[in-house]
């Protein structure tokens, strides 16, 4: 009898190690999840270079998807336990050209003709520490990263008066880090969905003079792996320094899948 007990008490014991065990490894095996999505933001502020004078924009997103070329954009997760990797990048290269002539006066007259052409790049990198101050059903990130910003431009444009002809050409870029702090809260409301909101401030004058941004959306999850996302993002930035101006907003929904793995 005493035999069978010790046998019984030492499975018992081996279980719950196993058990234990197992429960251990899940919380520390990392989890990934990448997002390509797309956000359907349009612009609105002020540019100016140099002695250029200050240039207003107003684009929608249809706006944009007119001249737009090329475009880019993504987020990823690492997750460890309570701590997290968080990365999120967009790129867009946008053109436009635009022909302007004058002819003068009297039966021959002189026609004066230019033709320009723009390119603008636009790329943005973030990358952030993530720490999960709650993990319950409700989860509270609180979140620290850099984010990096670079604008690329070249311009040209092709004039002529009579038998004259010339050519301008002007090129620039510009690039910064920007440091910044947030949080993001996820909770579920109800099966399969859950709600995200996201809020991050940054620049304090190291890169921008100041940024900020908020978004607010929703989850589905079709699966363990597969999640729909959708939601509004904000994102403002004011970056004033070496004779350069780039007071932007930048706002619009957003559309992506999240695969988990």
């Amino acid at each position: 009898m005493t035999r069978r007990l010790s046998t019984f008490l030492m499975a018992a014991l081996a279980a719950t190690l196993l058990t234990q065990g197992a429960g251990v490894r899940a919380e520390e095996a990392w989890q990934f999840e990448a997002t390509p999505y797309l956000w359907a933001s349009g612009m609105k502020g002020d540019v100016q270079a140099g002695r250029l004078p200050k240039t207003a924009v107003d684009m929608s997103f249809s706006d944009i998807m007119d001249t737009l070329d090329f475009g880019l954009m993504g987020a990823f997760e690492a997750r460890k336990g309570r701590w997290g990797i968080l990365l999120d990048g967009i790129y867009m290269k946008v053109s436009d050209s635009a022909t302007a002539s004058r002819s003068g006066p009297g039966p021959i007259g002189a026609t004066a003709r230019a033709d320009a052409e723009a390119r603008i790049e636009q790329s943005m990198l973030a990358g952030a520490v993530a720490y999960r101050v709650t993990d319950g059903p409700t989860a509270v990130d609180v979140i620290g990263g850099l984010r990096y910003t670079r604008l690329d431009v070249d311009a040209q444009i092709d004039a002529s008066l009579f038998a004259l002809a010339g050519t301008v050409k002007r090129s620039g870029n510009k690039d910064w880090i920007d440091p910044y702090v947030g949080a993001r809260i996820q909770y579920p409301f109800a099966p399969r969905w859950t709600f995200v909101g996201y809020g991050d401030v940054g620049g304090f004058g190291v890169g921008a003079d100041f940024t900020w941004q908020a978004s607010a959306g929703v989850s589905y999850e079709f699966s363990k792996s597969v999640s729909g996302v959708f939601g509004y993002r904000y994102f403002k930035v004011r970056y004033d320094q070496d004779k350069f101006l780039y007071d932007m907003s930048n706002d619009g929904i957003y559309l992506g899948a999240a695969l988990r793995f």
